[in-house]
């Protein structure tokens, strides 16, 4: 059996273990009010209003509960595949932020990204 530093793709663990590494190379001051913490799911996840279209991560806000990100193991694999550990990396990095951008703008009551999301799920159906 391999474990897997020897496997010829980037297991879950070790997409977690990325994941890790970035968020370790960013000001903790940009986490303050993030609860709930970074995870990885592995399923895949597709959005409802963009049909084909994969979501890599997603922050949310629990007004009871608190805020979170997640990323989308599974979305990841089908979107990039699983055996180029450098891009990966990147698009974690990429998505990371990106999603750390969306947690931002909710503490300062801002949501320039989530219009700008917005308009590109509309681009990617056709309607913009």
């Amino acid at each position: 059996m391999r474990n897997d530093d020897t496997q010829p793709w980037v297991s879950v663990d070790a997409f977690t273990r990325m994941l890790e590494e970035q968020s370790a190379l960013l000001p903790i001051e940009i986490f303050d009010g993030l609860n709930l913490g970074i995870g990885v799911v592995e399923h895949a996840k597709r959005s409802d209003d963009a049909p084909g279209v994969y979501i890599l991560g997603e922050y949310r806000a629990h007004g009871v509960m608190g805020r979170g990100i997640v990323l989308y193991y599974g979305s990841f694999a089908r979107v990039y595949g699983l055996t180029n550990a450098g891009q990966l990396r990147r698009e974690i990095d990429r998505v990371l932020k990106h999603e750390l951008t969306h947690h931002l703008e909710s503490r300062a009551g801002e949501n320039d990204l989530e219009i700008e999301d917005a308009r590109q799920r509309n681009r990617l159906r056709g309607e913009g």
